[in-house]
């Protein structure tokens, strides 16, 4: 769930090739992964919805279609979700990659779990599929995620899975809705003077002594 009580401020993290190769994810009983089919970009719109991503279930799925739909082979090879024991999906996540002036980069993509879902080690077990993922499609290179300080919580997951903040790198989006490859900025600075109000002292320090 975002945090909308602080200001918005761009966040890049990185994960070094090497530091994900080991990394297993665990699942409650009864919950199961499931790549992306046909239709699923209702449940995809469902769960980031939940979560405060989009106004409605309909814009959500209104920026997939046009934004990842026209990808459907990748879809089904990137976009995986996580089912609970009655196969409704609660989770998701896209190991995707961007193609720029920055050069290719693979990135984690809209990372979500349904608040009443979360607490149960969904976000790190997603997160480590989609790593898998990245090790087997994009071996060799840096993962990179775009977040925000609106999502410090999943700073703090993605910190402790070997994800570093960036101090000055830029992070490319090819899945745009007019189909221009965004840049997104990198407020390393201002973001961690923000989190200071959400984050104890020594944390703090840690994301800064981490920064690469």
């Amino acid at each position: 769930m975002l945090d909308k009580s602080i200001e918005y401020k761009h966040v890049i993290m990185r994960l070094d090739c090497n530091e994900f190769t080991t990394l297993e994810p665990e699942l409650p009983p009864g919950y199961s992964f499931r790549f992306f089919k046909p239709s699923d970009e209702k449940n995809w719109s469902r769960i980031e919805t939940s979560v405060l991503e989009f106004d409605s279930e309909q814009a959500a799925e209104n920026y997939f279609r046009i934004a990842y739909l026209p990808y459907i082979n990748e879809l089904g090879k990137r976009c995986v979700f996580i089912l609970d024991p009655e196969g409704l999906p609660v989770a998701t996540a896209n190991a995707w990659y961007a193609n720029s002036e920055l050069g290719h980069q693979a990135s984690l993509h809209w990372v979500a779990v349904r608040p009443e879902y979360q607490g149960k080690g969904l976000g790190k077990a997603i997160t480590k599929k989609t790593l898998q993922i990245f090790h087997s499609m994009e071996n060799g290179i840096p993962v990179w995620i775009h977040t925000q300080t609106w999502s410090h919580v999943a700073i703090r997951l993605y910190h402790s899975l070997g994800f570093n903040m960036v101090q000055s790198g830029r992070l490319a989006d090819s899945n745009t809705t007019d189909g221009n490859v965004r840049i997104f900025p990198n407020d390393f600075h201002e973001a961690i003077q923000l989190m200071k109000s959400v984050m104890d002292a020594g944390y703090i320090e840690e994301l800064q002594r981490t920064a690469v």
